[in-house]
C-alpha cells in the first residue's frame, strides 16, 4: 500500500513516542516471541499426539505428550504475567506522559489559540488524540510486531507437512489485501469526517454552556436541543458508517480464512485418502495455516488501523509544533525584581489583531517609576489592547516597549511576568478556598496574605465564613457576589511581590468605602510602585499622576485629570457618560 511523505513523517514521529519505554517493548516482545514460540511447537505435539499415541493406541505416548503439553502451557503462563507487567506499564504510562506533554504545550501556547477555540473543543480534540495514538502500544500493535516471526514459523511448519497446500495458502491471500487497501482509505476518509464533526459539535457544546444563563432566561432549551439534534446527526451518521465498515472488514477476513480452511480440509482429505498425508498431519497443518493467514492478516491490517491514527497523529502533532508565546525569548534575559524599577516607554507601538487592520496606531509614552498612570478611552479605542502588550499576550507589529531601558522581548517570560501584577474585572478564580486563590497555590507567607486581605477590603469576606480562608468559592466564585470576586482578585495582586501593577475596570463593582480605601493605599502606600489603571471613575483620575487619553488607537491628550477636564471635550463628555465606554473589559480584542 503506497504511503504518502506526510503519513511517513507522522509514522517516525510515532514511533519516536516509543523511545521512552524501549526496555519495556523489548521484554514485551521478547515474551510475546516465546509465547509465540511455544505455540508454534503444539501443532506438532497435537500431531505426535494423534499419529503416535490415539491412533497407535499408545497410553503411555498419550501420557507422555500431555505432560509436555502441560508443562509447556505453565511457562506460557508464567511468561505472561511477565509480559502483561511490562504492558501494563507502557499501555497506562503512554497516555498519561502524552496528556502531560499536551497540557504543558496548551500553558506555552499563545493566547490567540484559546480565543479561537473554547475548552469544550480543546479537551474533545486532545482526548481524542491522545486515545488514538496511544492504541499503537495495544497489544494488537504488539502482535503485528511478532507477526513475521509468526509467519515465518508457520511457513516453515506447513512446508515441512506439505508444500503444495503451503502454495494453496499463499495464493489465496492477495484477495484479502486488495479488499483492505480500498476498505482503508474510505475509513481514513471518513475517520477524518468525524473528527472535523466531533470538533464542530464540542465547539457548540461549549460555547451553549458557556450561555447557560441566557438560555435559561429567554427560554431557548427547545431550540438549543434542536440544535444538538443537528450537530449530532453527522456525528451519528460517521460513527455507523465507520462501524459498518469495521464489519466489512471482519467479514471479509471470516470468509476468506474459511475459504482457506474449508480449502484445505478438502485438499487435504484428498492427500490423506491417497496416503500422502496422515490425519495428524493434516490437523497440524490446518493449525499451522491459522499462524500464518493471521499474522500475514494483521500485517495487512496496519494499514485499516492507522487510517484512524495518522488524522489524530495529524492533528497532535500540529498542536504540538505551533508557535508559543515568547519564542526566542523564553531563555532570554534573567531578571529579578531588584533588578528592574518599573520604568516602561512605548516606542511607536503599533497593532492590530487582524493583518491590516491596526487597532493601536504610533503609540509613544513614557511612565516613570512610582507614577500612577490612568488610561481612558471609549469602546474598542486599545486600551486592554495596551495591557495585553505589556503582558506579552500579544507582539506589537512595530515598535518597542522598554521595562528599564531593555525591549521586554529580550527578558525572560517567567522573569518578565513575575515583576508584573494584574487584576481584571473579568475575574477567574479557581474552584479552590479563598487562600488558594489568593497563594495561588504556593507557599506564600501567611504574612502576606493577611495583609493583602486587609488591604483589598477582602478581609470583610471572611466574616461571612467565621474567618475561614479555606472555604471554597465555588467554580470561577459563583458562590461571591461580584464585588467578593473583584476584592479577591485585588488581593491576589496584592500579595504579589510586583513592580508593576496593572488594573483594568478593577474596582467596577467596589462600594464607595471599600474604592476609596483602596485610592488611598494606591496613591499614598505604593509610592515606589508603578500602577497602570484602566478606568473612568472621577475619584480614582483625580488621584493620578496622569491621565492618558485614548481615541481611534491614538493618544491624542495626556495630563492631570482637572486640566482634561477644562481643556478636553472629549474627556469631559467621557466622564459625563455622552461617550459609550466599555463596562467590563476582557483580554481580548476590543
Amino acid at each position: 500500500m503506497a504511503i504518502s511523505k506526510e503519513d511517513k513523517q507522522l509514522l517516525k514521529r510515532l514511533l519516536r513516542l516509543l523511545h521512552p519505554y524501549r526496555k519495556s517493548i523489548i521484554i514485551v516482545l521478547f515474551c510475546v516471541l516465546a509465547s509465540a514460540g511455544i505455540e508454534m511447537i503444539m501443532p506438532l505435539i497435537a500431531k505426535e499426539l494423534m499419529d503416535k499415541g490415539l491412533l497407535a493406541k499408545n497410553i503411555g505416548m498419550v501420557v507422555r505428550f500431555v505432560l509436555i503439553t502441560l508443562s509447556l502451557l505453565f511457562v506460557e503462563q508464567a511468561i505472561g504475567f511477565l509480559e502483561t507487567k511490562y504492558y501494563a506499564y507502557i499501555n497506562t504510562n503512554m497516555p498519561y506522559n502524552l496528556t502531560k506533554t499536551t497540557l504543558k504545550q496548551l500553558f506555552k501556547l499563545k493566547i490567540q489559540y484559546f480565543k479561537e477555540s473554547n475548552l469544550a473543543e480543546i479537551m474533545n480534540n486532545t482526548s481524542m488524540d491522545v486515545a488514538n495514538i496511544s492504541s499503537i502500544v495495544d497489544r494488537n500493535m504488539f502482535f503485528l510486531i511478532t507477526s513475521v516471526f509468526r509467519i515465518i514459523g508457520g511457513l516453515v511448519g506447513l512446508i515441512l507437512i506439505d508444500w503444495k497446500l503451503t502454495l494453496l495458502v499463499i495464493l489465496i491471500m492477495p484477495v484479502r489485501i486488495l479488499v483492505v487497501k480500498y476498505l482503508a482509505s474510505k475509513r481514513k476518509k471518513l475517520f477524518e469526517d468525524l473528527m472535523q464533526y466531533s470538533m464542530e459539535y464540542a465547539s457548540w457544546y461549549g460555547d451553549t454552556l458557556g450561555g447557560i444563563r441566557e438560555i435559561k432566561l429567554w427560554g431557548l432549551e427547545r431550540i438549543m436541543v434542536g440544535h444538538f439534534i443537528k450537530k449530532q446527526r453527522n456525528v451519528l451518521k460517521t460513527n455507523i458508517r465507520l462501524a459498518f465498515l469495521d464489519k466489512y472488514n471482519q467479514v471479509s477476513e471470516t470468509v476468506i480464512f474459511q475459504i482457506i480452511t474449508n480449502s484445505l480440509y478438502i485438499f487435504g482429505a484428498y492427500l490423506t485418502v491417497q496416503n500422502s498425508l496422515t490425519l495428524g498431519g493434516l490437523l497440524a497443518f490446518i493449525t499451522y495455516s491459522v499462524y500464518v493467514t493471521a499474522p500475514i492478516s494483521a500485517i495487512i491490517n496496519i494499514g485499516y488501523n492507522f487510517s484512524g491514527i495518522l488524522p489524530s497523529a495529524k492533528r497532535l502533532f500540529g498542536l504540538l509544533d505551533m508557535e508559543t508565546e515568547g519564542c526566542g525569548s523564553v531563555t532570554g534575559k534573567h531578571l529579578t525584581k531588584k533588578q528592574t524599577e518599573g520604568n516602561i516607554l512605548f516606542e511607536n507601538i503599533s497593532f492590530g489583531y487582524r493583518k491590516g487592520e491596526l487597532l493601536l496606531k504610533n503609540i509613544n509614552l513614557e511612565i516613570l517609576k512610582g507614577e500612577k498612570v490612568a488610561i481612558v478611552g471609549a469602546n474598542g479605542s486599545g486600551k486592554s489592547t495596551l495591557f495585553n502588550l505589556i503582558l506579552r499576550f500579544y507582539e506589537q507589529d512595530e515598535g518597542r516597549i522598554l521595562l528599564d531601558g531593555t525591549d521586554i522581548r529580550e527578558i525572560n517570560l517567567k522573569d518578565y511576568r513575575r515583576l508584573l501584577s494584574v487584576v481584571s474585572q473579568d475575574v477567574y478564580l479557581f474552584n479552590a478556598g479563598i487562600r488558594e486563590n489568593i497563594a495561588l497555590f504556593s507557599k506564600r507567607n501567611e504574612v502576606d496574605i493577611q495583609r493583602a486581605l486587609k488591604e483589598s477590603g477582602a478581609d470583610k469576606i471572611l466574616e461571612g465564613y467565621h474567618g475561614k480562608a479555606e472555604i471554597g468559592v465555588g467554580s470561577s466564585g459563583a458562590m461571591l457576589s461580584g464585588g467578593e470576586r473583584q476584592k479577591i482578585a485585588v488581593a491576589r495582586a496584592f500579595a504579589h511581590d510586583f513592580n508593576v501593577l496593572l488594573m483594568d475596570e478593577a474596582t467596577s463593582q467596589f462600594d464607595l468605602e471599600s474604592e476609596a480605601k483602596l485610592n488611598h493605599l494606591i496613591s499614598k502606600q505604593f509610592v515606589d510602585k508603578t500602577v497602570l489603571i484602566i478606568t473612568h471613575r472621577p475619584d480614582i483620575l483625580k488621584t493620578m499622576d496622569k491621565v492618558v487619553v485614548l481615541e481611534n488607537g491614538k493618544i491624542v491628550d495626556i495630563g492631570k485629570h482637572e486640566d482634561l477636564c477644562s481643556r478636553n471635550d472629549f474627556y469631559r463628555e467621557m466622564l459625563e457618560n455622552k461617550v459609550e465606554v466599555s463596562g467590563v473589559h476582557k483580554w481580548a480584542v476590543q
